[in-house]
């Protein structure tokens, strides 16, 4: 969590999945309904291979879930990750919160990634302050060799 003087709040959430996890499972597992919204189910099925767009969507779910931890504490069940007319996916929280959340989602043949930020309602709106603050909290994270 990065918090400055002013209460500013944002959190991140990140999450890998295995691709395999999704191909393995049987087309009728119980799993797809209990996680999926009929929404995402339909936004996977779209595809040829869906596998790996049902692995993305599961570890944007698990990363919002993580980054609101400490804020809201969204559960895979109220986390909806739909897509807009771009492809670019968007959470919709179906509880109450007062962050909005991002989140950016990626796979490669073997694995899918997500990267989920909560940040409080009051500061979004500020996004080159978001920016600026996220660098901060990369400086932190990365050793000072790897910082430019």
């Amino acid at each position: 969590m990065l918090n400055d003087d002013r209460g500013l709040n944002i959190t991140i959430g990140t999450d890998i999945v295995e691709i395999d996890r999704f191909r393995n499972l049987e087309a009728e597992s119980p799993f797809y309904g209990r996680v999926f919204s009929e929404r995402e189910l339909a936004y996977c099925h779209g595809y040829p291979d869906p596998a790996p767009h049902f692995a993305a969507t599961f570890a944007g779910k698990e990363a919002v879930v993580k980054a609101t931890d400490s804020n809201c504490r969204a559960t895979i069940g109220t986390v909806e990750i739909l897509r807009d007319e771009n492809g670019a996916p968007n959470v919709m929280l179906h509880q109450s919160c007062n962050h909005d959340i991002y989140v950016s989602l990626s796979h490669s043949s073997s694995h899918a990634v997500a990267v989920a930020l909560a940040v409080h309602q009051s500061y979004s709106s500020d996004l080159n302050e978001i920016q600026g603050l996220l660098e901060i909290t990369v400086k932190r994270i990365l050793p000072r060799s790897e910082v430019s």
